[in-house]
């Protein structure tokens, strides 16, 4: 028996199978009304594109004085913090301003590339060194001008959140799916290990259409990060949403995709990224190297050509054929 709830959140969509018992129709109505509710409540703290929200507001206190979060935002951000110390840099959400400029925000998309001169001007409004977590529910910036976007992390909070109220409710098997970020508890109907596909990084696939691998999944999370999804086309050229933060430019390496293994959804989220940011040659060493995370990168070496590179213990979670 499998249960299957499905709805609109982040921009994307969500997706949440619970298997091992029946759910009548009106409590699964119920339940689904208490995951949108969890949801929207990420959504009111971490969307810039609501501008009412808790990120919102942070963006808009052009002041250097305490500013009040709650927990959970604090929480993000703490987490989005340590990934930034961990990673030297590579994952820094304080690039609000330049993802705007590569037409990847709140402002919509751009058809070219913008003046050098306007990236070189925004960098300085740029670093996490301005910001300071004074506790877990105040923030504080050197510079007015300092904004944060946790796109790059909240996907993956928002399936751990969601996950926690499940469990809390009662449930132990269940899937949550969040545009490609999945936390996997328990097993599936079959009484199996949960099966999750990673798409192979084609720009013009459709998610799901075109798959690497399988993963067999239980009581862990996984995250993919990669070029294929969200980027724009100017000469012949792709341009990335992931941005460097040391250059302000679109990443340029040809690591086309990142698949993360953790405890928890949020941090498998932001080492994604981190990794996506670095490029194979430092990031698959620095990912070895933390605790009870795996990884499996994808190369592209020429159109429709893959190279696969993975941590010693990622080969684990694969189906084998």
């Amino acid at each position: 028996m499998e249960n299957r709830m499905v709805g609109k959140t982040m921009g994307t969509r969500y997706q949440v199978k619970i298997s091992q018992l029946h759910i009548s129709d009106e409590n699964l109505n119920l339940l689904k009304h208490k995951i949108d509710s969890v949801l929207i409540d990420v959504n009111h703290q971490m969307s810039t594109y609501d501008p009412k929200s808790e990120i919102s507001q942070f963006n808009d206190f052009a002041d250097t004085s305490v500013f009040r979060v709650s927990a959970s935002f604090g929480y993000v951000v703490q987490r989005a913090m340590e990934i930034n110390r961990q990673s030297e840099g590579y994952f820094d959400i304080t690039v609000a301003p330049l993802v705007d400029l590569w037409g990847f925000g709140k402002k919509g998309h751009i058809l070219q590339p913008p003046a050098e001169e306007k990236v070189r001007s925004l960098r300085k409004k740029v670093g996490s060194g301005h910001l300071t977590i004074v506790d877990s529910t105040h923030l504080k910036k050197d510079i007015p001008e300092l904004e944060l976007d946790l796109g790059a992390i909240a996907k993956g909070y928002g399936v751990d959140a969601v996950a926690r109220y499940l469990l809390s409710a009662g449930y132990d098997n269940f899937l949550v799916e969040i545009g490609g970020e999945v936390v996997a508890r328990g097993v599936n109907a079959r009484n199996e290990l949960w099966k999750v596909g990673i798409d192979r990084p084609q720009f013009s696939a459709l998610p799901g259409e075109d798959i690497q691998g399988i993963l067999k999944l239980k009581d862990i999370a996984v995250a993919t990060s990669g070029d294929y999804r969200n980027y724009f086309e100017h000469q012949g050229k792709q341009f990335s949403h992931t941005i460097d933060p040391f250059t302000g430019y679109p990443v340029t390496h040809d690591l086309a995709s990142v698949t993360i293994i953790a405890d928890n959804c949020t941090w498998a989220d932001g080492l994604a990224t981190a990794v996506m940011a670095m490029g194979r040659e430092k990031g698959l060493p620095w990912i070895e190297a933390i605790p009870r995370v795996e990884a499996l990168l994808i190369v592209r070496r020429e159109a429709g050509i893959y190279r696969e590179f993975q941590t010693e213990g990622f080969g684990n979670f694969i189906v084998e054929e």
